[in-house]
């Protein structure tokens, strides 16, 4: 468990009344969103005091102002792919990426699949199943594509072979995620609020958060992303709570970390945040959100890395997809932009 996880508190009786406790707390988040956003605030940076001088205009008696706050890491944009300048851009949507085999990165948009090699070059194409939101690949160059209620399989030249329904009779999933481990597929069911564990076949093997104080995962913005890593270990956006959790394979908590803030750059804003996640090999955890749209990097010990702003990304977003190669660069999609910036490490 990471240094900084906290463990899982024991059900007690302040628990009954968790729920109750949800929708004002939702709705002061909410708030505070609108007022920052009305505002123009935005974390670690001070507002304007009132009555204060023109942009150049001397001051002798004012005290210097706080510097920017720095970070041990800082990326730079190295690229973009899919936006209007380039050679096959995203004109409709943009509603997920992926990194498969030999660093490819896997795009799902305007109906289709499209296939980067490290260098950005469009490898191949192909046309997605209809109303796919999500997607996977996996070791062997599959490629998952979540559509409500079933997950579609298609090999890496986009041949469908395969596919399974998700979700309880009556009740499909909404799939917003889908991540491969081994012989394993977990699939984020937002409809239910839950991670969903099924083996190669399709078949449903097991439920993740689940045993959460509430009995699944606080959703107010309607989506679940998810990451596993080397070892197993599945990590959920947790979004009504601030959080990002982390669990077994077999459903087990094993940690968590975020708050809720609106001050400083660690915390998250807004009502629901982080919307979107990515891992990169030494642990590290990229986490994406919206209302003040912008990245970051935490370190295994869970501390604040790095900051990729608000500058680099449309203000509207409300989600930002994120996937990270073998030389950790991060690949953050903005879907309003419908572009896929490439940040590496400075």
């Amino acid at each position: 468990m990471d240094p900084s996880d906290r463990d899982a508190e024991p059900v007690g009786l302040r628990d009954r009344f968790w729920k109750s406790w949800v929708p004002p707390a939702a709705a002061f988040g909410a708030f505070a969103a609108f007022v920052a956003a009305a505002f123009r605030l935005r974390p670690d940076q001070p507002a304007a005091a009132k009555g204060a001088r023109p942009a150049g205009t001397p001051n002798p008696g004012a005290q210097a102002a706080t510097p920017p706050r720095s970070f041990p890491r800082r990326y730079g944009q190295s690229g973009v792919l899919g936006d209007a300048r380039s050679a096959s851009p995203f004109r409709r949507s943009l509603s997920g990426i992926a990194i498969g085999p030999g660093d490819n990165l896997h795009a799902l948009g305007d109906d289709e699949v499209r296939v980067f090699d490290p260098s950005g070059s469009l490898v191949r194409k192909w046309r997605a199943p209809e109303k796919a939101e999500c997607l996977a690949v996996g070791p062997d160059g599959r490629v998952y594509l979540g559509v409500s209620g079933r997950v579609e399989i298609c090999d890496a030249t986009g041949t469908r072979v395969g596919t399974f329904a998700a979700g309880d009779a009556g009740r499909p999933a909404s799939v917003t995620a889908i991540k491969i481990f081994g012989d394993t597929i977990l699939v984020a069911d937002a409809s239910a609020r839950l991670v969903r564990r099924y083996d190669d076949r399709g078949r449903q093997v097991g439920l993740i958060g689940n045993r959460h104080k509430t009995g699944s995962f606080m959703l107010p913005n309607g989506s679940l992303d998810i990451v596993v890593d080397s070892k197993g270990i599945v990590f959920a956006t947790d979004t009504g709570r601030h959080q990002v959790t982390s669990w077994t394979l077999d459903g087990a908590p094993v940690g968590r970390f975020g708050a809720f803030g609106m001050v400083k750059a660690e915390d998250f804003v807004g009502c629901c945040n982080p919307v979107n996640l990515a891992l990169i090999d030494d642990g590290t955890i990229v986490t994406a959100e919206k209302m003040v749209a912008r990245v970051k990097v935490y370190g295994p010990d869970r501390s604040l890395l790095a900051v990729i702003g608000p500058e680099h990304f449309d203000p509207n977003c409300v989600h930002i997809h994120l996937a990270v190669d073998s030389r950790g660069r991060i690949f953050a999609a903005d879907p309003v932009r419908r572009e896929i910036k490439i940040f590496e490490r400075a």
